[in-house]
């Protein structure tokens, strides 16, 4: 029994150094497995405090739509390398005071890494970015009334998150904005001075004499109205953004009804002026025959009963001609006082008149607020234009005279 272990024991020890070579010849062959490596780690883009735009001379001014904003960076070159497929400045777009600009990527960087170029502009064409962008830039510009501070950041394919809390000085209108103002306040200016010199815009007609000026028209004034509201609003949205292509059909269709009704109102008038100058021309014919066939009848002479058929015909027919210039409407008279002129007609204040008045009043309130406030021309609903349409031909109907008879 001792002998076996002790042979045991034996073979035991004769085994171990085969197998600790064993061991040692296995370890040399397969590799020594590593640790796996880590992800790589994500940068955060950060933006540098200032933000800037530079005119020619590379001199720092306040922003304006048109101009180049530089934004500087302090770790661009370090964001680019930690994600290269995915982190391009070229995918990078702008954001201003938390609002994404579609189509508004960089330029650059420079060459030290420092910073980019993004042009402020508004986009043309009908493409939905472009769309877009014009909204984003109508919400800013009517926010920002004169020179203000906008928040800068930029977004990487303009989804969220937002890197950056940089600013710059906005300045909405342009500089020579001045200019434009001093035009249209000179082009009002002349207009006045015609409206107190001349008769552009009253009633056409007989002079009334006695130092005395025609009255004011209701049609010519609308028309005035809506032409210097839609110049201002024009003038006002390219000023802002400068766009030069901001008329809207509303606008096109509300001047339309205004110059129709001016067309209409002059028409109407000349014809009623040639009417009574007939009928006066006539009414004097008809009186020297008259006067002629009396000192004719009374000389008894052979064809008298000719003579007095024909003297009863033109009584009859001067009657005839008094009574329709008796309902002719009464010609333009003497002013009155603007608000007086434009509400009154041949019968006195008349409601149609003053309708068309107040509503041409009000839509020209609404008018100017929109354009203020959306830098768009308003499209007003086609229940506001065929009312503006109504108030018009009633305006045109209730001027034209009974036909002659």
């Amino acid at each position: 029994m001792e002998g076996n272990r002790l042979s045991r024991s034996s073979n035991v020890s004769k085994l171990l150094p085969l197998l600790t070579l064993a061991t040692l010849a296995l370890n040399c062959t397969l590799p020594a497995q590593q640790p796996p490596a880590p992800p790589p780690r994500a940068v955060d883009l950060a933006l540098a405090p200032e933000a800037h735009c530079r005119d020619a001379m590379g001199r720092t001014r306040n922003c304006q739509l048109g101009d180049t904003i530089f934004i500087g960076f302090t770790n661009l070159r370090e964001w680019m390398n930690a994600e290269p497929d995915r982190n391009r400045p070229k995918d990078l777009v702008l954001v201003l005071d938390g609002r994404v600009m579609k189509g508004l990527t960089p330029r650059g960087p420079d060459t030290q890494y420092k910073e980019l170029a993004f042009d402020l502009r508004r986009l043309d064409g009908d493409q939905p970015d472009s769309k877009e962008n014009r909204d984003t830039w109508n919400v800013l510009l009517s926010r920002s009334k004169g020179t203000g501070t906008m928040s800068v950041g930029v977004a990487l394919g303009g989804n969220p998150p937002n890197f950056g809390a940089a600013s710059i000085t906005f300045q909405t209108f342009p500089s020579y904005s001045w200019i434009v103002v001093i035009f249209l306040l000179v082009l009002l200016a002349l207009f006045l001075l015609l409206a107190y010199m001349s008769d552009i815009l009253r009633d056409a007609g007989p002079d009334p004499g006695a130092r005395k000026r025609l009255s004011f028209s209701l049609a010519r004034c609308q028309m005035a109205w809506w032409f210097f509201i839609i110049v201002g609003a024009y003038n006002y949205i390219w000023m802002v953004t400068g766009d030069h292509d901001s008329l809207t059909s509303g606008a096109l269709i509300l001047m339309g009804i205004s110059a129709a009704t001016g067309l209409g109102a002059v028409v109407v008038d000349s014809s009623k002026r040639d009417q009574r100058q007939s009928l006066q021309n006539e009414q004097t014919l008809l009186t020297a025959r008259l006067a002629a066939l009396a000192t004719a009848i009374a000389a008894a002479p052979a064809n008298l009963t000719d003579l007095q058929a024909e003297q009863e015909q033109k009584k009859a027919r001067l009657a005839e001609v008094i009574t329709a210039l008796n309902d002719l409407p009464s010609p333009p008279g003497p002013s009155d006082g603007f608000l007086l002129d434009i509400l009154r007609d041949e019968t006195g204040v008349s409601f149609h008149r003053f309708q068309m008045a107040a509503w041409t009043v009000v839509l020209g309130f609404v008018f100017v607020i929109s354009v203020y406030r959306t830098l768009a021309m308003p499209d007003f609903s086609a229940t506001l234009l065929g009312l503006m349409g109504i108030g018009a031909g009633t305006y045109i109907g209730f001027k034209i005279p009974n036909p002659p008879k």
